[in-house]
């Protein structure tokens, strides 16, 4: 059975491209609404911190996390991709369906050890493939996206 609200797959594909580390992003599945706090947020309403602590841009997201961590209806589910997405691994797949030999060799020597990303993406800049890789790479998150809601019985809006 679907949850009561369909949740739009463009906000959950910006959350995955945004990717912040010290962010946390939940859904609430009455509204569909994606909802993305820091961690320090999260810290400060878990702690019970005065709201006037903070300043007021601050303090609309230190209520909602009250509100997740209070969440006894279970409304708020928490979008955690992180296991499940390594950029790496779509680097590779990626190289590996490039048609020209030499450029999938040179390509995957630049993934290499450290500055891998930096010099991967001045490679597919260099041999015109920079198109190809965000279209390969946007198809392959909204993938994993839909593959996600489906598991956690989602509804999704396109």
């Amino acid at each position: 059975m679907k949850r009561s609200a369909a949740v739009k797959l463009d906000d959950l594909i910006t959350v995955i491209e945004i990717q912040m580390d010290e962010s946390i992003t939940y859904i609430n599945i009455q509204t569909g609404e994606v909802i993305t706090l820091s961690t320090e947020e999260m810290r400060a309403a878990e702690d019970g911190e005065p709201l006037e602590n903070y300043p007021d841009w601050q303090r609309e997201n230190i209520e909602q996390a009250l509100k997740i961590i209070e969440d006894e209806g279970e409304v708020y589910l928490d979008f955690t991709l992180s296991n499940e997405y390594n950029e790496y691994e779509i680097v590779e797949e990626f190289i590996g369906t490039l048609s020209k030999a030499e450029v999938r060799k040179e390509l995957f020597g630049a993934i290499q050890g450290r500055g891998a990303f930096r010099r991967f993406k001045d490679g597919i800049i260099e041999h015109d493939v920079e198109k190809l890789w965000f279209d390969f790479k946007e198809k392959k998150v909204k993938e994993l996206v839909i593959e996600w809601c489906e598991e956690k019985d989602l509804e999704i809006a396109e």
